[in-house]
């Protein structure tokens, strides 16, 4: 414990001494728009494609928090995220043969708070809510014949996420993310994924 006390305080040092040369917001300006492709982790177990997601977002304020160490800091934005993913599992009983198929499509509107305080990396958290709309599919199969049933939900989401981006140039980086949901079954969203963002 003692030694990872050390790295984290080290770590800490290290990025304080290195923020000296921020003096104000890079990538979430007012005004910047920014697009994210992402490949996450399936919510679900049993998934058989990953969770793909795009998410847009439009700066409405930046620099209104002025610190010595960061200079005009601070930045919200507003925008959307839309994800979808597909999973599937199959076993057998007794002979009898089951199948299930599921996909999810989460729809939120999301409002973040970006800090800067390393040059090139953008940090940020925020909440988001919308609606997942879910269909799903159970299938036995007995003797060649198949018994189907099958429905289609729209359900409530509400929650976090957070993430880090490190940009290569101003119009281009990499970035990393976590959300979490609340509401409906609280695996809408994946919880974690990783993908590349463009800033325009």
């Amino acid at each position: 414990m003692k030694k990872f006390l050390v790295a984290i305080a080290t770590a800490f040092v290290a990025l304080t001494a290195s923020a000296s040369n921020v003096e104000k917001i890079q990538f979430a300006n007012a005004g910047d728009f920014s697009l994210g492709v992402m490949i996450g982790v399936p919510a679900y177990g049993g998934g058989n494609m990953p969770h793909i997601s795009v998410d847009g977002m439009f700066g409405l304020k930046d620099g209104f928090i002025n610190t010595k160490t960061f200079g005009q800091n601070g930045a919200i934005d507003l925008g959307a995220y839309i994800g979808f993913c597909q999973y599937g599992d199959k076993w057998e009983v007794a002979g009898v043969e089951y199948k299930h198929s599921y996909w999810n499509l989460p729809i939120a509107l999301r409002c973040g708070f970006h800090w800067e305080f390393v040059k090139k990396l953008d940090v940020y958290a925020g909440f988001q809510g919308g609606v997942a709309i879910e269909h799903w599919m159970d299938k036995q199969e007995v003797s060649g014949v198949d018994n189907r049933d099958f429905g289609n939900h729209c359900d409530g989401v509400f929650g976090m996420y957070s993430g880090a981006k490190w940009m290569f140039t101003d119009l281009f980086g990499v970035k990393l993310e976590w959300s979490c949901d609340w509401i409906g079954d609280g695996n809408d969203m994946s919880p974690i994924a990783a993908g590349v963002t463009f800033n325009f």
